[in-house]
């Protein structure tokens, strides 16, 4: 994540503003994962399918407004997922892949997409 980091928030009122934004209740681990993201270390996030790892890539944005969170996926209808549901939460997002790789592309991320999902 780029940007400046805010300052290190409570678990307490992390979930209070992730239950207000998405109408979750954030579980610990996610939050932890979070505090990491913020304090700009690197996290690797292993669960399984549906307990809400992308969530842990959305929340660090309600308290960095100039991060950018980079989400590489194995497949591109992941990214696209991904994508997807970030501007359904309000999100300024894009999925890159061969198809969508353009100059033009290129210049709408330029002037402020947040969130980005890329396939390996």
């Amino acid at each position: 994540m780029l940007g400046q980091s805010p300052l290190i928030l409570t678990f307490a009122h992390m979930r209070a503003v992730v239950e207000e934004k998405f109408s979750l209740r954030p579980c610990d681990w996610k939050l932890l994962s979070v505090q990491h993201q913020l304090k700009q270390k690197d996290v690797f996030t292993v669960s399984p399918t549906g307990l809400g790892k992308t969530l842990t890539f959305w929340i660090p944005l309600l308290f960095n407004h100039d991060g950018i969170i980079i989400i590489v996926t194995p497949l591109n209808i992941t990214g696209e997922k991904n994508c997807n549901e970030a501007i359904l939460h309000g999100f300024p997002a894009i999925h890159l892949c061969a198809k969508t790789a353009t100059d033009q592309t290129f210049k709408v991320c330029d002037t402020g997409s947040t969130f980005a999902t890329c396939p390996f």
